[in-house]
């Protein structure tokens, strides 16, 4: 793909990126919530549905990448690397909506997330929005780099 190609495939992964997010974000108050019981000193209708629309999303992103790796059709590509970057974008949204509320300790480790709330043991949560991020940077460096051909030039 030369440059001008590059620039338009990423412009309609950006605009099909925006789509996927403003379905997920719709979808998102249909997960199942007892609030009231469970913590009634916090709204959790926010965390929980961007969690559950950042659930739906990394399951476009893993069944579109298995079944679609590889393809050359446009459109294909288009949906895995516009769910991975819906993904990614819902995924610390919520990490940072989770801290906005609870304020817990957090560091950002390769692959992990320690997470530490007040004097309870620390939780070490694995980030499928690295291993996103990861996919979706390497499918663009493929894109961008020059082929065999055009090296020789």
């Amino acid at each position: 793909m030369n440059g001008r190609q590059t620039l338009n495939y990423y412009s309609y992964v950006l605009g099909v990126t925006i789509l996927l997010i403003i379905v997920a974000l719709a979808l998102g108050p249909l997960a199942p919530i007892d609030e009231p019981t469970q913590f009634p000193q916090y709204d959790l209708e926010v965390p929980v549905s961007l969690s559950f629309s950042g659930f739906i999303l990394l399951m476009l992103f893993i069944i579109s990448t298995v079944i679609f790796w590889g393809s050359k059709n446009l459109l294909l590509n288009t949906i895995i690397d516009s769910s991975a970057l819906s993904f990614i974008i819902i995924n610390y949204i919520n990490f940072y909506v989770v801290y906005s509320i609870w304020k817990p300790t957090m560091y950002l480790l390769p692959f992990f997330i320690y997470i530490k709330y007040g004097n309870t043991p620390p939780e070490l949560v694995f980030d499928f929005g690295q291993v996103a991020l990861i996919i979706f940077f390497y499918r663009l460096y493929r894109k961008i780099r020059p082929t065999k051909n055009e090296q020789i030039k």
